[in-house]
């Protein structure tokens, strides 16, 4: 299969993010809204004009740093999430991306969210202003859902480089101010700011309240940080790219089912061993190593991206085929901190954009494959698009013969 027609499928099937910051979803064409809302002025060449860049590329506007510049980077990020400062803000924002995301194919989207940016008052966490600012969050996802059939979910996360103590305010914040659409916890910020252990209690305050964790590990720092994440409970890793450096870590994640929450375009801006080279990311390596994984934009307002590009990049930079994507979206759905019920809708979702085709196509790869936990998985999937293949034909048989099926359905 060609690049091309690997990039047109990539477009096609429903997607699954993970991993997306709700400040970093601002696009300069809502900064620029924002700023005027709260008359703020934008420093000069903060956002490109308009001329100065490829539109096709960035329809939503490009900020003006410069890449290469890791600090750059935050001075732009901290300059944009200054921005939102009130429920409409955060209902204009979420509204923004979500109807992004769901135009793209988007069928499930966990949004990490800061207590510590959203909910502070007067130098302390506001639990009145916490529900405040839920609200709005939740009206801009439900707004999401009718018009497009889109599910969200959010993750609230502690900043790590704001401290042991910071941390665990969060996770007990969270614990006693239950939302039903915060169904997550993680751990962000600056890696080499703290250790998993520190963060021994907020591990365990978690737990207890039954959010499930997701913690930012094995970007910057290496395979130790992983590990750790996980000796804490982490399910899932936010990023996780630094396991192609340790093949037991990666035989590990593989048999364990943790899914890494990965982002080929970040990772290409912020993690220095990939020289901003988007062919020097291990993406492929972990997926062919039977490592589940989701593909993310995080933060793509501020680096003009989103969930279609990343799975276009997928597609034509890595070869993912169709079958590939489809599995892709199916690992993220299973993986996701979403009910039940909720998880058996979108994945009959993602099986409709499936064909007879698929089956073959799935069982060809899984015989190639030579990583023992991705040919397991593989060969599933043929069985679970066969199987929703026959029910599918089984229903337009039904509608074809109705007298007939309903006499059978009541016998039954």
């Amino acid at each position: 299969m060609n690049n091309e027609k690997m990039a047109q499928d990539s477009q096609n099937i429903p997607k699954v993010t993970l991993h997306e910051h709700i400040e970093g979803t601002i696009t300069p064409k809502m900064a620029e809204k924002l700023a005027e809302r709260h008359n703020v002025k934008l420093p000069d060449g903060f956002i490109m004009p308009e001329g100065s860049y490829d539109k096709n590329e960035f329809p939503y506007g490009r900020y003006g740093y410069d890449e290469s510049d890791f600090w750059a980077f935050i001075d732009t990020y901290d300059k944009v999430a200054g921005l939102v400062k009130t429920p409409q803000d955060y209902y204009d924002i979420t509204k923004d991306y979500l109807s992004i995301n769901a135009k793209n194919g988007g069928a499930y989207c966990e949004l990490i969210i800061s207590p510590e940016h959203m909910a502070v008052e007067d130098g302390k966490l506001s639990a009145p202003k916490y529900k405040a600012m839920m609200e709005a969050l939740s009206k801009a996802s439900a707004d999401v859902k009718k018009e497009y059939g889109m599910e969200t979910r959010f993750i609230a996360t502690a900043v790590r480089n704001m401290g042991t103590e910071s941390v665990v305010n969060v996770a007990k914040f969270v614990a006693e101010n239950h939302h039903p659409l915060v169904t997550g916890f993680g751990i962000a910020g600056n890696e080499r700011a703290g250790d998993f252990d520190d963060f021994k209690e907020a591990h365990e305050v978690a737990g207890k309240a039954g959010l499930k964790k997701s913690y930012h590990a094995g970007e910057i720092c290496g395979v130790e940080s992983i590990k750790k994440a996980m000796a804490h409970g982490a399910v899932r890793i936010g990023h996780g790219i630094n396991a192609v450096n340790d093949e037991v870590l990666m035989k590990e994640l593989a048999e364990k089912g943790v899914l890494l929450e990965v982002a080929p375009t970040s990772n290409r801006i912020l993690v220095n061993e990939l020289e901003g080279d988007i062919n020097k990311h291990p993406l492929r390596k972990l997926y062919d190593a039977g490592i589940r994984l989701t593909i993310n934009p995080d933060d793509g307002g501020i680096f003009g991206t989103d969930n279609g590009k990343e799975h276009k990049i997928a597609g034509e930079t890595f070869g993912f085929s169709k079958a590939e994507l489809i599995d892709v979206a199916l690992c993220g759905i299973e993986a996701g901190f979403c009910d039940d019920k909720t998880k058996k809708s979108l994945k009959e979702k993602v099986l409709s954009f499936s064909a007879k085709e698929d089956v073959k196509e799935f069982k060809s790869l899984s015989t190639k494959a030579s990583n023992p936990y991705l040919k397991s998985r593989l060969a599933l999937r043929a069985k679970e698009v066969e199987a929703y293949q026959k029910i599918a034909s089984y229903q337009k048989g039904k509608k074809n013969k109705p007298i007939q099926i309903n006499k059978f359905n009541q016998g039954r």
